[in-house]
């Protein structure tokens, strides 16, 4: 298969509160909304573009347990950061739910939820 036949990747978080949670993807993670397909779903992009999020409101929102393992993973994603202090600061100071950074020797990084309970994890 060729390279560019696949260019990026697309993501559906469900949501239970769409126009709280516009905020928060916004204003935390500064995406950019765009599309929306209100009141059922939003559609966001990262600074990069290659990474489509579109937030789907759901009810009865259940979190998956990522299963237990041997190399410290809890996060199903992960999002790049070359400086893993400065977003950890910068989302403190929004007051954010993020965990302490984690030094795993190259490569640092923390977990931040969102008003869901969807968990990612920041990594350099």
């Amino acid at each position: 298969m060729a390279k560019e036949l696949l260019y990026g990747v697309g993501i559906f978080i469900p949501v239970s509160n769409l126009a709280k949670s516009t905020t928060w993807y916004e204003e935390t993670l500064d995406f950019e909304l765009i599309h929306s397909d209100e009141p059922n779903a939003k559609t966001f992009r990262t600074c990069d573009g290659k990474v489509i999020f579109s937030l789907v409101k759901c009810e009865n929102i259940t979190q998956p347990k990522f299963p237990k393992n041997d190399y410290d993973v809890g996060v199903y994603y992960n999002f790049l950061t070359t400086d893993v202090e400065k977003i950890h600061q910068e989302m403190l100071a929004k007051d954010a739910n993020v965990s302490p950074i984690h030094d795993y020797g190259e490569v640092k990084g923390f977990s931040v939820t969102d008003p869901d309970g969807n968990r990612f994890g920041i990594v350099t």
